[in-house]
Formats: structure tokens, C-alpha cells, sequence
């Protein structure tokens, strides 16, 4: 894991630039707006996963955690979505260090649980893709993403082994492209016009493992995938998707707070 050290950043897009940040990146219209407007946040110093959790990191938790292998999750997901590539609890050969994926938000948070860690909020996720609140556009900087920087849309077509790409200057890899990342908070439009400065978070950090299946509302996604455009690869750029909708540019990263150790 890598320490992030806390601090104040500005978050979001400024609200007078949406217009023009939907023509530049000939976005639908409407769609940038979440963005909006710039805030001020406060968070506190946390450790991050360097890497996406991966094929290898999954199957110890399935194998730790019968309930969460595909054959007992029929039932509470669209049947054979679920870790469908996997064979069982063995994943494809050869691909230890591909991050997982097919799997839902539940399970996501389930796993980052088990490891006593936790799925990022949003305004930890932006603060360390734009390295400790630095004012850029991308993860590493301001220059257009390609090849050499991140698995995006046309370049290879799926998800690639986690750190093929450098790391942004935190020494975290793949917060742009190659899968998208689940994060804790639930998906408002609005939250930014109503967001608390510290350490904000739209619902909770933590769930009760009793109650977590039942919880169905979207969630908020980052960083963009192997199938995602340039502008989902912006550190402002905000997403949701459905908790148990399940597919395969869709994974996550853990988090843990600094009284932990990592």
C-alpha cells in the first residue's frame, strides 16, 4: 500500500467550463454537469492499494469466504455473471496478476472487508488520482493519454496485468483505464452542491455484512476502463453503475485508514 497524506484540494469542474468540456471531448450534453461545481475537501492522510485487486487477491478471499464463490451467489445476481471467466474458484491461466472483474459492488466491498480495509470514497479516489490534490487533468499530468500511460478505448480490448502502466507520482497504477473502480459513495447528481468539506461521503465507509446484499441504490465508479473514451479518464470525470450489475471493465482498489497499518 502507498500513504497518502491528507490535505485540502479543490474538487469537481468549474461549472462555467462544462459546456465547454462536453464540446471538447463531444460528450453527450448533460453528462459532465455531476462535475460541477468546484468545492473545497478536506481528507485525512489513508493507505492505498497500488494496484487494482487482482485475479490472485480474489481467489483467497472466495476460498476464505465460501459465500462469495460463484456457485453460492446464483441467487443474488444475474445468473452466470458472476466471475463468469472463472472455471469454478480458479481464474484463467496465466493470469494471476490481471484485476478481477465480473464481479458486483457487494462483493467488492465484501473482499476490501475481509481484508480489513475499505473501499475509497470519492473524494479519496479524486484526491489520490490527482495526486494529493494537484491541479491536473489526468493521473500523471495534463498531456493526452496513450499507449504508453493507459489501457483505454481501442488499444487492447480487455483488462491487462495491474501495473503495466507507470504509476502516477503517489506510486499508484491504474487509476485511468484498464478497469473501473467501485467506490463507497452512492450516486447523487447533486452531491457536489451539497457535499460537507471533511472527508465527505454520500452514505457510509463501512457496511454490516447482514445488510450489505440488500443495498441496491448506484454507486459511484472512477477512473475509466479498457473500453472508456479520454474523457473518462479525467480525474474529475464521475460515473454510477448499478451494485449488481456485472461486467468486465468493472473492478476495484481498498483503502484503510491511517490508524491501521497496512
Amino acid at each position: 500500500m502507498v500513504l497518502v497524506q491528507g490535505g485540502t484540494f479543490i474538487m469537481g469542474s468549474p461549472s462555467l467550463e462544462i459546456d465547454s468540456l462536453t464540446a471538447k471531448y463531444k460528450f453527450p450534453k448533460g453528462y459532465l454537469q455531476t462535475e460541477a461545481p468546484l468545492h473545497e475537501v478536506t481528507v485525512s492522510t489513508f493507505w492505498a492499494d497500488k494496484y487494482e485487486v487482482r485475479n490472485k487477491d480474489f481467489k483467497k478471499f472466495i476460498l476464505a469466504n465460501p459465500e462469495w464463490q460463484k456457485e453460492r451467489m446464483q441467487d443474488l445476481l444475474p445468473k452466470g455473471q458472476y466471475l463468469k471467466h472463472w472455471q469454478g474458484n480458479n481464474y484463467p491461466e496465466g493470469a494471476d496478476n490481471v484485476p478481477v472483474y465480473n464481479i458486483s459492488w457487494h462483493a467488492a466491498v465484501a473482499y476490501c472487508q475481509w481484508q480489513q480495509k475499505r473501499l475509497p470514497t470519492e473524494a479519496e479516489w479524486e484526491y489520490m488520482a490527482s495526486a494529493g490534490g494537484k491541479n491536473q487533468i489526468f493521473p500523471w499530468g495534463n498531456a493526452l493519454p496513450d499507449s504508453t500511460r493507459a489501457n483505454y478505448y481501442a488499444h487492447i480490448g480487455k483488462a491487462v496485468k495491474a501495473g503495466s502502466y507507470p504509476p502516477n507520482p503517489l506510486g499508484i497504477h491504474d487509476l485511468a483505464g484498464n478497469l473501473w473502480e467501485f467506490v463507497a459513495d452512492e450516486w447523487a447528481t447533486d452531491f457536489y452542491r451539497k457535499s460537507p468539506k471533511d472527508n465527505p461521503v454520500n452514505g457510509t465507509k463501512t457496511f454490516d455484512k447482514k445488510t450489505l446484499q440488500k443495498i441496491n441504490s448506484r454507486r459511484v465508479v472512477r477512473g475509466g476502463s479498457w473500453g472508456g473514451s479520454v474523457v473518462n479518464l479525467r480525474v474529475s470525470f464521475r460515473d454510477s453503475h448499478r451494485p449488481r450489475h456485472i461486467v468486465d471493465h468493472m473492478g476495484c482498489r481498498c483503502v484503510k485508514d491511517i490508524a491501521q497499518k497496512p
